[in-house]
């Protein structure tokens, strides 16, 4: 992890090398959903590791030499397209809050989010700044004994409505969520010096623009809770969980992990997924079967009614999304998704909470639920058979056919599980069902070969 700027002196600390390593694990990817993105500074936001600003700006046809005001519908475009962008963004930051304020350094780049107000809101259209802070429009509030002021270029205000807004935190203050540089620590106060900043998304406002745009009949199960704003502090809490499912701690259930896929290699899902499955369920309780596969919305379908219809269930449905959070995964990445069924809800909490500490492609769960229609876009045939201590290869007689025919090492697999020593016995299991259906698809087509003129019937 590299935090920018993270310096102190002895002087200032006693012990400048412990407080670096506070600093850096106070620093957490810096992801945010925002109702709207007020500013973005092109020169300074474009310089960040890794960030395809610049692309979405020639995409939404913004001058990147130019301040927003003036250059039309563009800026409008370019704002829907930068939500996303930032809802799934990796840029570690040191989060400003009580803990924090009082030790971050000139230089060190960090988050922020609270109620602010405006002060010397900006005019229309935005003048260049002055030079001194405290005569341009910039935010502040306190933080526990400390107080944070954000300056900013008000020359890259992304549209009129965030113009608006910062008059109406003039007079009422505004949560506002950005990044930014610490520019200065003065007497108990620090100045961060904003590269992006917005109003994080109400639920009830994810909940509305959800419905407005929904392509599919929207599900009478909905809550709004499925919207809350889980990347903001008000947002945060545990797993959802229908309380009255509490109590049936031991009840079985499949749960459906998500990752994302184009940061593994063919392998690494099955792999850490059994890592961590054996790691949680007790040996005597195992009968787990393990599918993976990758994850194909449909075509034609909005990726909110995906999400809405994937998580949307009365009585609730155990899972680590929210709708707009997965909606964005969605729409925005190439995914892949491993079923465990067989797990108490408890066993499905102590495997995400394993995964999202190991597996850096892991991005949360939902219960699985066959009857809800969008679900089956989960894979149906197991790959692995758990139980016991025993880890069972399933095969129907259609794979074992075409491996031989393609001259594959049926045994290789085998090895390769014996070699990792996770389970004390590997082999092979015939999914019987499988072949059953394999078998009997092979006879339609051969009775529908031997009707054909020229088949072996015909002749």
């Amino acid at each position: 992890m590299n935090i920018p700027g993270i310096v102190s002196s002895p002087e200032t600390d006693p012990n400048p090398q412990a407080l670096s390593e506070d600093m850096r694990r106070s620093a957490h990817a810096w992801r945010v959903r925002l109702a709207n993105v007020d500013l973005v500074n092109f020169p300074r936001a474009a310089m960040l590791a890794g960030t395809p600003l610049m692309q979405l700006a020639k995409r939404a046809g913004i001058d990147t030499a130019k301040p927003f005001h003036g250059q039309g519908l563009a800026p409008g475009y370019f704002v829907e397209m930068a939500r996303p962008l930032f809802e799934t963004w990796d840029q570690e930051a040191v989060v400003i809050d009580d803990r924090t304020i009082g030790r971050v350094s000139r230089g060190t780049l960090v988050s922020f989010e609270a109620s602010m107000q405006c002060v010397n809101p900006p005019k229309v259209p935005a003048e260049p700044p002055s030079g001194d802070f405290a005569d341009g429009p910039h935010l502040v509030c306190q933080v526990g004994d400390h107080g944070l002021v954000v300056s900013f270029d008000p020359q890259w205000l992304t549209t009129t409505t965030a113009v608006t807004t910062l008059h109406d935190a003039a007079q009422d203050p505004q949560v506002f969520a950005g990044l930014g540089y610490v520019a200065a620590v003065w007497d108990g106060r620090i100045r961060v010096s904003a590269l992006v900043f917005g109003q994080p998304q109400s639920d009830v406002q994810a909940m509305f623009e959800y419905a407005t745009s929904a392509t599919l009949p929207v599900p009478h199960e909905l809550k709004v809770a499925d919207f809350r704003n889980e990347l903001s502090s008000e947002g945060q809490m545990p797993l959802c969980v229908d309380v009255s499912q509490r109590k049936e701690t031991m009840e079985r259930l499949g749960v459906v992990l998500f990752f994302a896929e184009d940061q593994v290699m063919p392998g690494d899902i099955d792999w850490e997924v059994l890592r961590q499955v054996v790691r949680v369920v007790p040996e005597y309780r195992r009968d787990l079967g393990v599918a993976v596969a990758s994850f194909y919305p449909p075509s034609g379908v909005g990726a909110r009614d995906v999400a809405a219809h994937l998580l949307a269930r009365e009585p609730a449905l155990w899972k680590t999304f929210t709708i707009p959070g997965l909606a964005t995964l969605i729409g925005s990445r190439n995914l892949a998704v491993a079923v465990v069924a067989g797990v108490t809800r408890d066993q499905a909490a102590d495997i995400d909470e394993a995964m999202r500490k190991e597996a850096a492609a892991y991005l949360g769960s939902v219960e699985l639920d066959r009857t809800m229609p969008m679900q089956c876009l989960f894979p149906t045939k197991d790959r692995y058979h758990l139980v016991d201590g025993e880890l069972r290869l399933r095969y129907s007689v259609s794979e074992m056919v075409d491996a031989e025919a393609n001259s594959e090492d049926l045994d290789e697999r085998l090895e390769e599980w014996r070699e990792r020593e996770l389970f004390r016995t590997v082999v092979w299991e015939e999914n019987a069902e499988q072949s059953a259906v394999d078998e009997h698809e092979a006879a339609m087509i051969i009775g529908a070969w031997l009707q054909e003129p020229g088949g072996s019937a015909a002749t």
